[in-house]
């Protein structure tokens, strides 16, 4: 990685005087210039024989239905994997949210017990998993790690207000055209503000995608989560999916769908559906074993 350029990426200061939505398209023009650093330090002449991977998975959901009113997040998802010995690699995930809430969001995940308030906008708190897969066999691929949420929310109503950890999985079966997959982990708090609720939260994410003809595809990536420590209903199940298309970019293969979910299961309070836009971008590293 010593051929990039170096350089600071500052997020633009999101105030009353500037619209909150237009701050989404900054800092996804930032995001997308730093994956152009990645793609610009590729050496085409060993990308082949890469082992490493980085992978720019970008999300915007706009939820409606919530009892406090609409809101909008955009989910940005560094994915990237190295090699380990004896042919294992490390996956790491990295998830970082930007939101434009109207307060507090009942069953949000990462946050189960947000703090009330009014409409704010900010980033919330920072989840980290990493994952240790073995050499793939068939159509199957598993891994097994631990997850990390850190408290960095610009706003308590838009984090926990813990440090939370626990145990994370993933599983992969692939068979033909159909790619199902799932990858998730059950989170405790244990440090982190006296004055907010403890943290015991399962969160999965769902991956079902099914290839059609000239590069068009089916998809459903559901996030479901359970706060075991909700009085209430604990968990937020939805459901849905949408259709995506797989284009070029500089030689490398992304992926836009558009996507909608019903929450056909959801605390008091909880959005009741949601539309989604989605981007992923597959760059390697270049780098060799």
């Amino acid at each position: 990685m010593s051929g990039i350029n170096r350089r600071l990426l500052f997020l633009p200061e999101c105030t009353r005087d500037i619209c909150p939505r237009a701050c989404y398209f900054l800092i996804a023009a930032f995001v997308f210039h730093a994956s152009d650093l990645f793609a610009a330090d590729q050496d085409s002449s060993s990308a082949s024989a890469a082992d490493s991977f980085f992978a720019l998975p970008i999300e915007l959901d706009a939820d409606s239905g919530a009892a406090n009113g609409d809101a909008i997040v955009l989910r940005v998802s560094p994915l990237w994997g190295s090699p380990s010995k004896n042919n294992w690699k490390v996956i790491h995930l990295n998830l970082l949210t930007f939101a434009d809430t109207p307060g507090g969001i009942p069953g949000q995940p990462g946050n189960p017990d947000p703090a009330p308030g009014d409409r704010v906008f900010g980033v919330g708190d920072l989840t980290h998993a990493s994952f240790f897969t073995p050499p793939s066999r068939g159509k199957t691929i598993w891994g097994f790690g631990a997850i990390l949420s850190i408290p960095i929310a610009s706003d308590s109503r838009l984090g926990s207000g813990k440090w939370s950890a626990g145990p994370a999985f993933r599983f992969v079966y692939r068979s033909g055209p159909w790619n199902l997959g799932v990858f998730g982990g059950q989170m405790w708090s244990f440090a982190g503000s006296s004055n907010r609720g403890d943290v015991s939260q399962l969160i999965m994410r769902g991956a079902i995608r099914r290839q059609l003809p000239n590069d068009w595809y089916l998809v459903s990536a559901p996030i479901i989560s359970a706060n075991w420590k909700a009085a209430g209903q604990k968990w937020l199940v939805p459901l849905g999916g949408g259709v995506g298309k797989v284009f070029r970019y500089r030689s490398n293969p992304w992926a836009l769908s558009l996507q909608g979910y019903y929450n056909v299961i959801k605390p008091d309070g909880a959005p009741n559906w949601s539309v989604r836009l989605a981007l992923i971008a597959p760059l390697q590293f270049g780098i060799k074993k």
